[in-house]
């Protein structure tokens, strides 16, 4: 898949930062079930974001398609967990005026903030024309264990092939 490869390659930059930093990775979905109140739409999405919980540098990748109305803007939002609403933590980079395409980003998060996505409390969503406060909507989760092993293992090969 296209977006593991991103995330490792961005996995492998923050690792060579920070040797020392625990990199979390994240990996979910977005749909409109997710915003507060639910919104009836067909448009979906998947995002992964990985987390330096040292220096709080936060990459963000993503794709959506389906949307009913074109898009306004994407952010990362927290602190509030699946439910409620928060403010801009940072807004992402995303094609405006489409209903489908991809979304990128890069932020630092303060220390309360790195623990408010450690506990769930951070969420991404896309607004459009057709809901201003958001079509799609998806709380940052962890990555499937699987895949958060296969991305240390690309991360560990690339470090050694630099050695």
């Amino acid at each position: 898949m296209r977006l593991n490869s991103v995330l490792a390659v961005a996995g492998a930059s923050l690792l060579a930062a920070s040797a020392s930093a625990d990199i979390r990775v994240y990996e979910f979905t977005l749909d409109g079930l997710q915003e507060v109140g639910p919104v009836a739409t067909p448009g979906f999405g998947s995002a992964a974001v990985t987390l330096d919980d040292v220096t709080g540098q936060v990459l963000v990748i993503g794709t959506f398609d389906s949307l009913i109305g074109t898009t306004t803007a994407a952010h990362l939002h927290g602190l509030a967990p699946a439910g409620a609403n928060a403010g801009v933590l940072f807004p992402l980079v995303i094609d405006i005026g489409v209903t489908s395409g991809n979304f990128s980003g890069a932020g630092v998060l303060n220390a309360a903030q790195i623990q408010g996505m450690i506990d769930g409390e951070t969420y991404l969503n896309v607004h459009t024309s057709f809901r201003g406060g958001g079509e799609i909507r998806g709380q940052v989760v962890p990555a499937p264990a699987t895949l958060g092993a296969l991305g240390l293992g690309l991360m560990a090969a690339s470090r050694r092939r630099r050695a």
